[in-house]
């Protein structure tokens, strides 16, 4: 009997249990910082660690490789990434701005421009729109200017003609003799006109011109008496007419109708008043 247990249990099979092997640890093959990192997040798995990281982008709004991390202030070369990544060129020569034609005398300052966009880290987008803005808004003041100047010059032109008279082609045509003998051309004459005002320009052309020969005009002063100033103004024929009246003598001639004497008033007259001369 002993036997026949003993021949069952060597003809029987043996089974043999093999111990379950210890699962990998899902941070295998990180560094030592990385597995650091994943234990104090607390991951338990990758699928614990992609969640996280996918509710963050939910949260953020846009993926991690849009992010911008602003650099503290005096940070030149953080605030240089920055401002290259929002579309900052390399360098100031890469903004692509629209030709402008430069007026007659005027500077161009768009190498300047974009010398002052880069440093300002303005993307190619803002520079161009500032830029464009720019040269929109100066050609609206330029013709501000000009219609003002223009403006400005109708009144002096009126201002004058009242105030000079008949004497206003006389004084005119000084002024041509002054512009001729001196060869100044119409870029000269704008400039000082500019500077002057048309008044200015027009006063001082005739008081030149008028030193310049032809000053002075048939008035019967034959008698040796004196002639009148070439282009003279109603307030300075005024004044003369002022100056004979205490002249004696003159006005002996005068009320005797010494015919050089009555010419000679009666020019002055019609300067002092050319409304009444006109009429």
């Amino acid at each position: 009997m002993a036997e026949d247990v003993v021949a069952a249990e060597v003809a029987a099979p043996s089974e043999s249990v093999e111990a379950p092997a210890s699962e990998a640890n899902w941070t295998d093959g990180l560094n030592e910082a990385s597995q650091g990192f994943v234990e104090n997040k607390g991951w338990k798995s990758a699928d614990q660690m992609l969640d996280s990281y996918q509710n963050l982008e939910k949260t953020m709004g846009v993926p991690a490789d849009q992010v911008l991390r602003l650099p503290k202030e005096g940070d030149s070369e953080g605030w240089g990434s920055v401002y290259n990544r929002l579309g900052r060129p390399e360098e100031p020569s890469g903004y692509k701005l629209n030709e402008v034609e430069v007026p007659d005398g005027g500077v161009d300052l768009t190498s300047n421009l974009r010398e002052w966009a880069h440093e300002a880290g303005l993307s190619q987008e803002q520079a161009a729109k500032i830029y464009d803005n720019y040269n929109a808004r100066l050609g609206e003041v330029t013709q501000e200017i000009q219609v003002q100047k223009a403006e400005q010059s109708a009144a002096d032109e009126q201002a004058l003609r009242k105030e000079w008279g008949n004497a206003w082609d006389e004084n005119i045509a000084a002024g041509v003799r002054f512009r001729q003998r001196f060869g100044l051309d119409d870029a000269m004459v704008d400039k000082l006109e500019d500077a002057l005002g048309l008044r200015g320009l027009l006063e001082l052309s005739a008081s030149i011109g008028r030193g310049l020969g032809e000053h002075s005009m048939p008035t019967g002063a034959e008698d040796g008496g004196e002639s009148l100033p070439f282009g003279m103004t109603p307030a300075a024929a005024k004044a003369k007419i002022a100056d004979l009246t205490l002249d004696k003598d003159f006005m002996d001639q005068y009320m005797d109708g010494r015919k050089e004497a009555v010419a000679r008033m009666t020019r002055l007259h019609s300067i002092a008043h050319p409304d009444v001369a006109d009429s």
